[in-house]
């Protein structure tokens, strides 16, 4: 059984990475995917816990760049981003773009 995530997830900017102390190595590896994305209309956040546990997410935002995060998918993105750190990879997550029915 999954335990919850620590209750409050914080939605960054993708600036936050620069600030977290990456090599510069895996910063430039991210400012290219970031830029890839953004390419193709998606755009990339930090999602973080406060139990330290963080993931690069790529989203598909709306015509006004709105992008909803429910509680369900922020839990998947825990689970998902702390087993991908426990394994030794960059979190690196895309929130699936659905339309409504």
């Amino acid at each position: 059984m999954r335990r919850p995530p620590p209750s409050l997830s914080k939605l960054r900017s993708f600036q936050t990475l620069h600030e977290v102390g990456f090599s510069k190595t895996r910063i430039q590896r991210f400012e290219r995917l970031r830029r890839k994305h953004e390419q193709s209309g998606r755009t990339l956040g930090v999602l973080s816990w406060p139990d330290g546990v963080w993931c690069l997410l790529i989203m598909h935002a709306d015509k006004l760049g709105v992008v909803v995060l429910d509680k369900a998918q922020a839990t998947d993105a825990y689970h998902d981003a702390r087993q991908m750190i426990r394994d030794g990879y960059s979190p690196v997550l895309t929130l699936r773009h659905e339309h409504d029915a």
